[in-house]
């Protein structure tokens, strides 16, 4: 008996542990480790140095952007504009096109929406940067960065986590980031890359201009496991622990004193005869 209620209880486990992930789509992640003495190399080949503001649009003021927090923080419903990779053949074509079409049958000051669109795409790539804050961070622990989006929407996420130091290289000088956080905080930036095919009206491919929603998930690990995989693991343990010391054993008595009378009163009725 005591067999049979360990192996049903493993098996709800895996099933609590398994139903989670299937309904999560597309998974992408990234594990670091937060070390707050770390100073970057000098002479970073970062392009982006004492840049100014000009792309950044929304990402001025630092201390607007969300949160997460150790040991455990979801962000749901966020939604990211995708870029495109620039040697797509198909966005290429699609630019000589619309300036082709442009020069021939229309002003000069008058773009074709198509063509400021692509242009867009390509040109402004650090519009579809979001940044996010990570604080509350302890020195030495593991954390997992882990992002999530339905597989309806194909795309390449890019995460990056760096100290302040080192995140202050991709950011304009206007912002200055020890100013705003503590020493304790990292910074964490996600962009999306299309990777499908969308096709227009008339038939013709075009790339896909529609926001990627995603829901993005701070946890730290202990030993390497989830904090809440963790906090699953330990109320699972002491439910088995709590049944195979309090349940088990009382059940067993019951039965057995059911068993016992039932002994008894066939053998009073066997006097009886």
């Amino acid at each position: 008996m005591h067999r049979s209620i360990l192996f049903l209880t493993l098996c709800l486990s895996l099933v609590l542990i398994l139903v989670p992930q299937a309904v999560q789509a597309n998974t992408e992640k990234v594990i670091f480790t937060v070390n707050h003495a770390f100073t970057p190399p000098a002479g970073s080949d970062s392009d982006n140095t004492g840049k100014g503001s000009k792309g950044y649009y929304d990402i001025i003021d630092p201390t607007q952007w969300k949160r997460l927090s150790s040991p455990h923080t979801i962000i749901r419903a966020e939604t990211l504009l995708p870029s495109f990779y620039e040697n797509d053949v198909t966005i290429s074509a699609q630019l000589k096109q619309a300036a082709s079409s442009q020069s021939s049958s229309s002003p000069r000051s008058q773009k074709s929406t198509l063509l400021k669109e692509l242009e867009n795409g390509i040109d402004l790539q650090n519009r579809e940067f979001k940044w996010y804050i990570l604080e509350d961070l302890e020195h030495g622990a593991s954390f997992e960065l882990r992002i999530s989006y339905p597989s309806t929407s194909p795309a390449d996420f890019d995460m990056k986590v760096w100290t302040l130091s080192e995140a202050q290289e991709y950011l304009p000088k206007e912002i200055r980031l020890e100013n705003h956080f503590p020493h304790n905080t990292m910074l964490a930036r996600i962009k999306a890359t299309y990777t499908g095919v969308s096709y227009q009206s008339d038939g013709t491919s075009s790339p896909e201009t529609f926001p990627i929603p995603y829901n993005l998930v701070l946890e730290r690990l202990y030993l390497m496991i989830p904090y809440q995989a963790l906090k699953l693991a330990a109320v699972i343990a002491f439910v088995v622990v709590a049944g195979l010391g309090f349940l088990v054993p009382k059940i067993h008595r019951a039965l057995t004193n059911v068993a016992a009378q039932e002994t008894s009163e066939k053998s009073r009725n066997k006097k009886n005869l």
